[in-house]
């Protein structure tokens, strides 16, 4: 069995505290810390490590962008088109092209419980 204290500990030591905010880890020590999360099948805890550095840093391109991808992970397509509008709008002509094809994607799937085979070949073949 699982204790909320052993659940809490990995997570600790992966976000070393930053100087940007006192208590919190830096937005690139955020996108590691997540990076490592999805790495090891730690979902939950890569969408709430997301949730709160998105709180602390709204408009940090690098956080929004690795929360998208967990979205897209969890196939949270809504929540996905949501951050990478702000992030693209953030980005300008700066958005890179997989960033907009990411989103065409997440557009392409929300609303639906899990792509069909037929989506999932279409994008591919894009």
């Amino acid at each position: 069995m699982t204790t909320t204290a052993s659940l809490q500990a990995p997570r600790e030591f992966l976000i070393p505290r930053g100087p940007r905010t006192v208590g919190f880890p830096t937005p690139d020590q955020i996108r590691a810390s997540i990076q490592q999360l999805v790495s090891e099948h730690e979902f939950a805890q890569a969408q709430q490590l997301a949730e709160e550095g998105l709180e602390v840093y709204p408009d940090s391109e690098g956080v929004l962008a690795i929360s998208a991808l967990v979205a897209i992970v969890r196939q949270d397509w809504l929540y996905a088109v949501v951050l990478l509008e702000k992030l693209v709008f953030l980005q300008g002509d700066r958005a890179s092209d997989l960033t907009r094809m990411m989103l065409e994607r997440a557009r392409k799937y929300r609303g639906n419980a899990m792509p069909t085979k037929r989506q999932t070949i279409a994008t591919a073949a894009h």
